[in-house]
């Protein structure tokens, strides 16, 4: 993947302190009393600074007064703030290969300065936003603090990665168009209260980080592409949006048409075929040429214009996780408000005859998209030239152990894309191929 900046939340994903954020809101609960502010106009102080904010428009302290406080408590707590295993490792990481590096917090600038000199991580960062350095409006989880960032670096969202421990930074990530990992293991200097949201990503701790970062960074994406000048050009710069061009594989399976030309005019890797030898064919190649260009994420992705690139990040999620070592996008467990009534029916005895073969039965075999660890592509036998092999792709995948996913997306059909894929013909042939197969 392309990634060329990555947001650090600081408190609870790079740091943690001794004392809580609930000691830390009891501590500040009583100074406010003691400033004459009474228990029930402060309600539960969650989220701390805009209950400061409210507190001061209803009672007319000066915000500046009140924020005191708070600052004073986040400095203390900081001088016995701690970095997590792995921190150090992952920073490093980063900076070896060229990623820029940012903090984005809700805590004070002054005491997350503090932080980061204390724990010696202050020069790995190009950019400290904290939470004063943008309009309460604009504080995570909203996405200003982010953009902020973005803008100063400029760096595009979409090559952007945030990584924190609360929902707040998912939430702030998506609203700022970037990329999120969840750390959902660490429990010092986490706020104390929980959002319920799904990133992008997850990993329990920042020991997993480097793993991570080494198979996002090292993801392939391959396109079998015949005669599909009409839409390989869309296709291409929606992938380009998270992928770098070298990991772009499109492999032009002896198209007659400017397929090939339109996609070496991206920059992306252009395989030819000097005849059609079929979908299975073309996967064949790419994946071959992925694994030995030792991708540690490979992910198939048709050229007609049916798939969602957003799609292609969930799908390789539980593979990118180590949760899976191979995922295929199901199209039957996602949205089919567009889905033919007799594509679901194809679709489905296609799936059954894939499991009579596979012995595992999966909800969308004849789905382009999919992703393999690169160790599971390397066991892949493609003997299949044509549409069979998607279904031969889910016997190698059992045979071999690999552990399957299945991710729910959604087609988008159009009279084009309607025109490709299987049929009843295709089918039967489908079936007499796999039986064939098991005679070898």
């Amino acid at each position: 993947m392309d990634v060329r900046l990555v947001v650090f939340d600081l408190d609870g994903t790079l740091i943690g302190a001794k004392e809580s954020f609930s000691e830390l809101k009891d501590k500040l609960r009583k100074r406010l009393l003691q400033a004459g502010v009474s228990d029930d106009l402060m309600g539960n102080l969650s989220p701390m600074y805009e209950s400061l904010l409210r507190i001061s428009r209803e009672t007319g302290i000066p915000f500046e007064e009140l924020h005191s406080h708070q600052v004073e408590l986040e400095v203390e707590r900081m001088k016995d703030s701690f970095l997590f295993p792995g921190v150090v490792e992952s920073l490093r990481f980063l900076r070896d290969r060229g990623i820029k590096m940012a903090i984005v917090t809700r805590s004070s600038r002054k005491a997350a300065l503090l932080a980061l000199e204390k724990n010696d991580i202050a020069e790995y960062f190009d950019a400290v936003v904290a939470r004063e350095d943008v309009p309460p409006d604009e504080l995570k989880p909203e996405g200003g603090q982010i953009k902020r960032v973005l803008d100063e670096l400029k760096i595009p969202p979409e090559k952007t990665l945030v990584v924190g421990d609360h929902g707040y930074d998912v939430i702030a990530a998506r609203k700022a168009g970037a990329l999120s990992v969840l750390i959902t293991s660490h429990d010092s200097g986490r706020m104390s209260f929980s959002v319920d949201v799904t990133p992008d990503f997850e990993i329990p701790t920042m020991e997993e980080f480097v793993p991570f970062m080494e198979k996002l960074l090292s993801t392939y994406v391959v396109v079998p592409a015949y005669n599909e000048e009409l839409t390989v050009g869309a296709v291409l710069s929606g992938l380009l949006r998270y992928f770098r061009r070298n990991e772009i594989v499109v492999v032009n399976d002896g198209s007659r048409d400017r397929t090939g030309e339109i996609a070496r005019s991206f920059g992306v890797h252009v395989i030819t075929h000097l005849i059609n030898r079929g979908l299975g064919g073309a996967l064949g190649t790419g994946l071959a040429y992925a694994v030995r260009k030792g991708a540690k994420i490979i992910i198939t992705f048709d050229a007609d214009g049916q798939h969602l690139v957003e799609d292609a990040l969930r799908v390789m999620k539980p593979v990118v996780e180590g949760k899976a070592d191979f995922a295929v996008g199901s199209r039957l467990k996602g949205d089919t408000s567009q889905m033919p009534f007799v594509k679901k029916f194809g679709n489905f005895v296609l799936d059954v005859i894939t499991a009579v073969f596979a012995r595992k039965y999966v909800s969308d075999s004849q789905s382009g998209l999919r992703c393999f660890s690169g160790e599971c592509a390397s066991r892949i036998r493609i003997t299949c030239d044509r549409y069979a092999v998607s279904s031969e792709i889910i016997v190698e995948v059992t045979k071999n152990g690999c552990r399957i996913a299945e991710v729910p997306i959604k087609a988008v059909y159009t009279d084009y894309s309607m025109r490709k894929g299987t049929n009843v013909k295709e089918g039967i042939k489908i079936a007499l191929n796999l039986l064939f197969d098991r005679w070898r």
